[in-house]
């Protein structure tokens, strides 16, 4: 039961890491997100998705808590409340899990038959792509261009092997570059990686409304800063936005997290175009103020993930406690208990008392022989004559786990050579 125990606790745990640390983003970035600072906020909203993942906060706390006394020592430690809570919680997280998980294999079964459906694109239109590549610093050869008659939209797809799909229709040679220029950007920003993270800390922590707004962020900010690069590269952001809303005119809204398209949705195209036009109003901020301000931003993270986790190993020290007390009071206490005294002759058997056990408890037996020698069998013996033992010369000790119900009597067999007395105490629990 521990180990269900301490997984519940180091998913609960991560996902408190990763919603605070996207808190302070989302707080301490609308104040750069108005001076400019895409280059800071979108690399660290990449970072946060390695804290919903890796259980950074609970492996530091078991590790402190292991090797020293905190938190009184009982850190992640079993109690039956606890267990039964953990139980509940991990047979509701699984469904939910399992759940994700479905929705997720079947937009990648979508995605397959997507890639399955595609067609090679002429020579002229692979060179026109190289000379794309070329200008978005991409090395040749590691992106496919193909055509498609299953995509409504252009967009990259394939997280190994990434391929461009293309609607098989004609295109000018300026749309086909802001086409390509905008997919190719987002395979150099690995945005198909961040995505398909995205995914996976959905189907972790889908009870946490802060991963599906983590989720909605991935998916603005992808186009956000691929936009800015993309705009920085074909050099022409009216064009770009003409495109764009061209082909929003052709094709639904399409979205999937294995994936990135051209266009998503009008309302989300307004964003995009509003918040373009902003940051290339705003001037560029200096080398010198991003350091600043990317410092401050890790500083401001670091302090809460720290006192909020500290926190949370407080409230598990004080929730054990309070739940100990009643495990110490029902679990430590035998069901009975008494002294033993018995006389065995030499070569004989002897039997004292009847007590009742239930299955799942355990009769212990513990005393001394008097005078200590040779060997003398200390053991019980069921209603039905089963005898199980254990052999001592002076001091005994002795556990037997009880599988049936039954009545129990205490038995001595003396094979010592001499007649001895046999004295200590038998209980069950």
């Amino acid at each position: 039961m521990g180990w269900i125990i301490k997984i519940m606790a180091a998913i609960l745990l991560t996902e408190l890491t990763g919603s605070t640390l996207l808190v302070c983003w989302y707080a301490v970035g609308r104040f750069l997100d108005k001076r400019g600072y895409l280059n800071i906020l979108y690399p660290f909203l990449k970072l946060i998705a390695l804290f919903f993942l890796c259980p950074v906060s609970f492996l530091v706390l078991w590790a402190a808590g292991h090797n020293r006394p905190g938190w009184g020592g009982v850190l992640f430690w079993p109690t039956p409340a606890i267990s039964i809570w953990a139980k509940a919680a991990a047979v509701i997280w699984s469904i939910g899990f399992l759940a994700m998980a479905a929705y997720c294999a079947a937009e990648a079964v979508r995605t397959r038959l997507r890639i399955k459906s595609q067609i090679c694109c002429d020579r002229a239109r692979q060179e026109f792509f190289e000379q794309v590549c070329r200008e978005a610093e991409v090395a040749v050869g590691r992106i496919r261009l193909c055509e498609s008659y299953q995509v409504p939209v252009p967009m990259i797809t394939g997280i190994i092997h990434p391929v461009i799909l293309l609607p098989v229709e004609k295109y000018t040679d300026p749309e086909l570059r802001m086409i390509l220029t905008h997919e190719v950007v987002h395979y150099k920003h690995r945005d198909l990686w961040l995505k398909a993270a995205a995914s996976v800390i959905l189907m972790i922590g889908w009870f946490n409304p802060f991963v599906w707004l983590y989720c909605s962020l991935v998916e603005r900010w992808t186009e956000y800063a691929c936009d800015y690069t993309a705009c920085g590269i074909v050099g022409d952001t009216k064009e770009y936005f003409e495109v764009i809303l061209k082909m929003a005119r052709k094709a639904g809204p399409v979205k999937s997290y294995l994936s990135a398209s051209l266009f998503e949705s009008t309302h989300e195209l307004v964003r995009r175009v509003g918040r373009m036009a902003k940051y290339q109003k705003l001037e560029k901020p200096r080398r010198a103020r991003s350091v600043r301000a990317c410092l401050g931003l890790l500083v401001i993270s670091f302090i809460s993930v720290v006192f909020l986790s500290l926190r949370a190993a407080t409230v598990y020290q004080s929730l054990h406690d309070k739940t100990a007390s009643l495990q110490e009071e029902s679990g430590t206490q035998p069901s009975w208990f008494t002294s033993i005294a018995v006389k065995a002759p030499d070569q004989t058997w002897v039997s004292s008392g009847s007590f009742a056990a239930e299955k799942g408890q355990s009769i212990v037996v513990n005393g001394t022989i008097w005078p200590s020698g040779g060997p003398v069998k200390i053991g019980i013996s069921g209603s039905d004559g089963e005898m199980r033992y254990v052999e001592a010369s002076s001091d005994y000790l002795q556990e037997f786990p009880i599988t049936k119900s039954d009545n129990y009597s205490f038995i001595v067999q003396n094979s010592s050579g001499v007649d001895v007395e046999v004295s200590g105490y038998i209980w069950c629990w």
